[in-house]
Parts: C-alpha cells; structure tokens; sequence
C-alpha cells in the first residue's frame, strides 16, 4: 500500500523560504484547479501561470504531472483526517447516552466529510485508475474507520447485535457509502444532491441507531 510519507519521499521538497513559497503556490493552485473543476483535469502550465512559478520550477520538484496529483492528495487528506479525527474524539468525550450519541456523531461526521467534499471529490473519481490515489483514500478512510469503531464501542453493551465488532464496521460503511452518494464521491456523481441534506442526516442516524439496536427476536417471520 502506498503511504503518504512515500508519495513525500518522491517529491524534491524545498528547504529555502523563496523555494518553499513557491512550491506552495504550485500545490495551492493545484488543489484548486482540481476543486474548482471537480477533477484532475488541469496542465501544469496552467499551474505555472496561475500559480505564478516557472514550468522549470515545477519540473524541479516533481517529475510528472502524477506527482504533483498525489502530493496535493496527500495535503489534502492530512486536513480531512485532522478535521474527521477532531471531531470523533470531540463527541466521544461528551460521554452522551447512545441515542444522542449517535445522532451527533452521524451529524459530525457528515459535516466533516462535507467540508471537504470539492476538495476530495477529484481523487475519488480519479482512484479507480490511479492506484497510488486508491491506496492513500484507503488508508485516510482506514484511519476514520478506526476511529469510528473505537468510539461506538465505548456503548458495547448497548449495541445489541450478536457481533458488535462486525455491527460497527457494517453501520460505518452504511454510513459512509449514503454520505459519499450524496456528496457525488466516485460513479455515484449524478445522484449528488438528491434530497434534503439535514433530513439525510436524521434518516441516516436513525437507520444506524435501529440497526445496532436490532436482534432480530421481533422480526416478523410470517
């Protein structure tokens, strides 16, 4: 699996405060261009342009367009993760009884991944055929995973199906691919939007309340 700090290695970093500027401007104008259109679809002349750097300057610290594509990616999933981090641990610490719990920990964690959806929605359509892009996603979602799986296990024992461990996973990736539809992450992009975003979020947390609190003795068979 591709880590950040490999994708890091690769780049020809500056130390100097002129360099470093600059080097700054080229993935500032990078992330952006990528934002604004919704993909990776840019030059890295318009990067020199707009970015105010020479085509050289560039070509000094990565070796290809690709690069530049993934030192922005990982720029930008270290403020997705701080941000998605925060915010778990700021619910988690609350100590509130499960029913409130989790209606603000859905609340929060589709906030966090709404921030930032311009920023991320260009990597997420571009992982299905860029590997180095898939690995970092995986990874920055790993990390939230893991996260996620800590904090709702803190109420172990209100979660009612027969496996918890497997509950939290299933609830989280339930969550995230409903978030992700809406925010028109990967193929899912024509169905972004669709709805009424603070009614996903109470939908979306009333569906994982009943599902962790469900056995299954009171289904009805008939």
């Amino acid at each position: 699996m591709e880590t950040q700090d490999a994708v890091q290695a690769k780049v020809r970093t500056p130390q100097q405060g002129r360099s470093k500027a600059s080097f700054e401007r080229m993935l500032t104008t990078a992330e952006k261009l990528m934002a604004e259109r919704g993909s990776d679809d840019f030059t890295l002349n318009e990067v020199a342009r707009l970015g105010k750097v020479s085509i050289g300057s560039i070509y000094c610290r990565f070796d290809s367009k690709d690069d530049m594509v993934h030192a922005v990616q990982v720029r930008v999933l270290q403020r997705v993760d701080a941000d998605m981090l925060l915010a778990i641990a700021r619910v988690r610490e609350q100590r509130l009884p499960f029913a409130r719990f989790i209606a603000l920990f859905v609340d929060r964690i589709a906030e966090s991944l709404r921030q930032f959806s311009a920023e991320m929605r260009p990597f997420m359509l571009r992982a299905s055929n860029d590997p180095v892009v898939a690995s970092l996603g995986k990874g920055s979602y790993g990390r939230t995973a893991t996260a996620v799986r800590d904090a709702l296990l803190d109420y172990r024992k209100s979660i009612r199906r027969p496996d918890p461990d497997r509950a939290v996973d299933v609830a989280f990736r339930m969550l995230y691919a409903s978030l992700a539809r809406y925010l028109g992450f990967g193929s899912s992009s024509e169905a972004a939007g669709e709805g009424d975003w603070t009614q996903l979020k109470a939908d979306l947390a009333d569906m994982t309340l009943a599902y962790l609190r469900f056995t299954g003795e009171d289904a009805d068979d008939s």
